[in-house]
């Protein structure tokens, strides 16, 4: 006879087997964690890196680094739950979607920060559609990537693993559209080579088509993966987009022009 404490026990033995195991959310935890390490050379005063949560009505560096702490916060509170093998499925849940509105608010807040009126060739949609379409296109390639260390998906590897291509091209036709329509100084409403002091126009096409190339070839191994689901493409894929987005950040940092003093 199967009673309710059977139940419950294997439930909480396996409601963790697909995608939220403790491999995976350690290792968002600790990314996270040295990204906010390295962020704090950034601060003239690394040591009162504590203070930056005081102006929250008025900083979206504040903004920035509290949704950063509640993204951590709610992973690690999963982690541990997971650690335990605790079944609370109401607790997962609000778990699962503060962690997800806090990481959608982390973006944007990040993209904020960037914004800056003295900076014309951030000041627009530029800023944040670069740094949303860059983590919808290397977060799902990362973990698909990893998923034989990081996950235990058993049979729903192939879903999970189409699932992420499709995100993977969907976040590539984001960027697409950022390049050609708002990237500074080539984008048909970006800012135009006033504002361009740094980087002259001339010098952002080589840089734009390798960024390109590399584009196109995450395209194609997501096309060949669609005909032979070979999951080995989906890492090749991942290897571009990392080229991908070094060329696209350097991009985007050599465009940086203050005006004013």
């Amino acid at each position: 006879m199967v009673t309710g404490a059977s139940i419950y026990a294997e439930r909480a033995n396996g409601w963790n087997s697909r995608y939220l195991t403790f491999p995976f959310l350690v290792a968002v935890v600790a990314l996270m964690a040295a990204a906010a390490a390295i962020s704090l050379f950034h601060l003239g005063r690394p040591r009162r890196a504590v203070l930056a949560l005081n102006n929250l009505r008025q900083s979206w560096l504040s903004r920035e680094i509290l949704f950063e702490l509640a993204f951590m916060a709610s992973t690690g509170f999963l982690a541990l739950l997971v650690f335990k093998k605790t079944y609370h499925p109401t607790l997962i849940r609000v778990l699962v979607g503060l962690g997800i509105a806090a990481s959608i608010l982390f973006l944007a807040s990040m993209s904020k920060l960037y914004m800056l009126r003295t900076v014309p060739a951030w000041r627009g949609l530029y800023t944040p559609l670069s740094f949303f379409g860059s983590a919808l296109l290397m977060g799902p390639l990362g973990v698909v990537t990893s998923y034989d260390v990081l996950l235990d998906l058993g049979r729903k590897v192939r879903p999970f693993q189409d699932a992420a291509a499709v995100i993977a091209l969907a976040a590539i036709v984001v960027i697409l559209l950022t390049i050609f329509l708002f990237s500074p100084g080539v984008g048909l409403f970006g800012p135009k080579k006033a504002t361009l002091l740094e980087l002259p126009t001339a010098k952002i096409y080589p840089l734009l088509i390798i960024r390109l190339l590399f584009l196109l070839v995450v395209v194609l191994c997501l096309y060949f993966y669609y005909q032979n689901q070979n999951p080995r493409l989906l890492t090749l894929a991942f290897l571009g987009v990392g080229a991908a987005e070094v060329s696209g950040r350097y991009l985007f940092y050599a465009v940086y022009s203050r005006l004013g003093v």
